[in-house]
């Protein structure tokens, strides 16, 4: 038996209860907000306009579209526009007899080589948005058909899921989707606000939370994310282009185990030299190492992770003093996970 899948483009708007009034993608409504905003509450209102999508504002792209969206405190859901019919085409195998199921639950057969379109159920997937996991999308990315549902969940603070081009994380894309700042001060709205919103694209989708700083932070989250452009890539850029991502000197700690200071200068009527021989400096007393930071170099990788080098002295690193309280170090690396842990 054969599987494949196609997807209903007919997208009705909110409110279209009368049949005079439903339209498909085409022709579009001049004034689509007003038509939303003429059956909603006051509350409702405030929501809507801080959106923008499909059904919502002229122009907008159609790869995901709001479904519904409801401001928390068991407010009433606001329905954008009417979820999209998904289908799929089944075609029976040699020799096989296929049941499908038509409208109003019944079934049908069919026979060899016939094929049916049948209604299918997209999943439903929930996000969360900022709360106790800090400036992140949780899960950050999500593989999804196209027809499934994604439910964005949003905790405190107060953020947006918005979209944005692939190369630049932090610009808003020009007619995409966004469901504008739901805040939610320290978790006091409860249940929180929620948007869903319908994937109708097997194309990766890039998205940002657009509150000052937190993209630069690494606030974002991607949709069919690829080998060649992946969501910590993404997140790289993000951090890169509007956080500080930028190579800064390491530096800090007092130079000294444990605090101590280090040794006192000669006096000035110590005895020097003689012209044109050295005198190698007497290691600290217990064999402790330098006397001061060395400075070293940061660095961000392109897939988000960072690499600290320095370079010490051997004195830096006595076997005697080692331990807790020592001052030196080893090269090493942060994993892309730590990213979002700023």
């Amino acid at each position: 038996m054969k599987w494949s899948t196609s997807i209903a483009l007919a997208v009705a708007p909110l409110a279209m209860a009368a049949s005079s009034r439903l339209r498909n993608t085409y022709p579009v409504s001049p004034n689509p907000r007003a038509e939303i905003e003429s059956e909603l509450d006051g509350r409702s209102i405030a929501l809507i306009n801080g959106m923008k999508g499909h059904g919502i504002n002229l122009d907008a792209r159609s790869d995901i579209i709001i479904i519904w969206a409801n401001p928390g405190n068991n407010a009433k859901t606001t329905t954008i526009n009417q979820q999209v019919t998904v289908t799929r085409t089944v075609t029976a195998g040699p020799g096989e007899a296929t049941a499908v199921p038509v409208a109003g639950g019944a079934t049908t057969t069919i026979k060899e080589g016939q094929t049916a379109t049948v209604p299918a159920t997209g999943a439903s997937h929930t996000v969360k948005v900022g709360g106790p996991g800090g400036l992140v999308f949780q899960p950050d990315q999500l593989n999804v058909p196209a027809g499934d549902t994604v439910v964005f969940e949003f905790l405190s603070q107060n953020h947006t899921v918005t979209q944005s081009p692939f190369n630049t994380p932090c610009k808003a894309l020009e007619g995409g989707m966004d469901s504008g700042f739901l805040a939610n001060p320290n978790n006091t709205v409860s249940p929180p606000p929620q948007v869903a919103m319908q994937v109708m694209a097997t194309t990766p989708l890039w998205f940002y939370c657009k509150q000052k700083g937190h993209c630069g932070k690494g606030m974002v989250f991607s949709i069919n994310p690829t080998a060649e452009k992946t969501q910590a890539m993404f997140q790289a850029m993000a951090i890169q282009q509007n956080g500080s991502g930028e190579s800064t000197p390491i530096t800090g700690g007092s130079g000294q185990p444990g605090g101590q200071s280090p040794p006192p200068p000669p006096p000035a009527n110590a005895e020097q030299p003689a012209p044109g021989t050295s005198q190698a400096p007497s290691p600290p007393a217990g064999g402790q190492g330098g006397t001061g930071a060395t400075p070293g170099q940061g660095t961000v990788g392109a897939d988000g992770s960072c690499t600290c080098v320095v370079a010490c002295n051997a004195g830096g690193f006595p076997a005697a003093a080692q331990g807790a309280g020592a001052f030196g170090g080893f090269a090493g690396a942060l994993p892309t996970t730590m990213a979002a842990m700023r």
